[in-house]
């Protein structure tokens, strides 16, 4: 036998190999990879025409690997395996792959992450990517399906006052809240039925949302004669930080409906006055203006959506 000449046989070569090895026959080794038997007995002529070797001998009805074939055979089997493991995973990864959400941090904090049990168990075959970011979404670079962003609420909107499966909550209000414990402190509350008079306000620390102006609104709106600038001695970038800090009991914050109505369900935080405003951003899904959205895509709209609103729905009976 001369020296194998060097080259590299190609994927089919290597499977006809293989599978006539492993199981002895050229019919069945062409039944197992679907092709004809002239195109595995084709595939062994020209490996043996390449390494100037018998590969196979008959014996009987059946084939017997050479020397050749016999030393070699658990390396061919491992390439043989190796691209099978490989083409599996390829094929799962592609065929689930995970549904990319885009939301704003605090939403993602407050709200999705103790919601998305639940999507998992209606659809367990789908799975989720999410995406926090305050910034905008670039749909083709990073992947995202959906995006749920907090959209100015322009005069147009002014018009909605049902729900729809894009704007789930476009009545929603910012409230005053605050503490059981700093409303017990501050101004001797004794569970009274009667809402406060906001006027109690400027005595108490308010919690900021940087670069808003929700206080001021509320203070002109609702204190009478309020001409003064509020000073923000305690104020964060996140919605997420401002509701942590106002269950803490660091003074009263204004935060959006679905932000406060969990934590005064769960007796974290109290209402202690009716006076509202309406929300000057609202809840929009956005999807890319590149791709149609998938049937994935529209479950899980429809289901946040839903959330969304059962959460932030106005129950007069949770109020102080």
């Amino acid at each position: 036998m001369k020296t194998p000449q060097h080259f590299v046989p190609t994927l089919p070569e290597i499977r006809a190999l293989e599978a006539v090895a492993r199981l002895g026959s050229v019919s069945a080794a062409a039944a197992e990879l679907n092709v004809s038997q002239p195109t595995i007995s084709y595939h062994i002529k020209q490996l043996e025409s390449r390494w100037d070797a018998k590969l196979f001998r008959k014996k009987g009805r059946k084939l017997e690997s050479t020397e050749l074939v016999h030393d070699t055979y658990n390396q061919i089997s491992a390439i043989t395996s190796s691209i099978d493991n490989l083409s599996s995973y390829l094929s799962q990864r592609s065929s689930v792959k995970p549904l990319s959400i885009g939301v704003a941090t605090s939403f993602a904090s407050i709200f999705l992450i103790n919601k998305l049990e639940k999507f998992s168990q209606l659809h367990p075959d789908v799975a989720i990517k999410l995406n926090a970011s305050n910034r905008y979404t670039d749909f083709s670079k990073e992947g995202i399906d959906v995006t749920l962003r907090l959209l100015p609420k322009l005069e147009v909107d002014s018009a909605i006052t049902l729900s729809n499966p894009l704007i789930p909550l476009p009545n929603e209000r910012m409230r005053v809240v605050c503490s059981p414990a700093y409303l017990q402190k501050h101004l001797a509350y004794q569970n009274s039925i009667q809402p406060l008079d906001p006027l109690i306000l400027l005595q108490m620390q308010l919690i900021h949302e940087e670069d808003t102006f929700h206080w001021q609104k509320y203070h002109s709106a609702y204190i009478t004669n309020f001409q003064g600038t509020l000073t923000q001695q305690l104020s964060f970038n996140n919605a997420d930080l401002i509701l942590s800090s106002a269950i803490a009991g660091r003074g009263v914050a204004i935060l959006r409906d679905l932000y406060i109505s969990d934590a005064i369900a769960d007796g974290f935080l109290v209402e202690p006055f009716q006076a509202s405003l309406a929300c000057e951003r609202i809840f929009q899904f956005v999807f890319s203006d590149k791709e149609m959205p998938t049937k994935h895509v529209w479950d899980f709209i429809s289901w946040l959506g839903k959330e969304m609103a059962i959460t932030a729905k106005t129950d007069k009976s949770r109020k102080c």
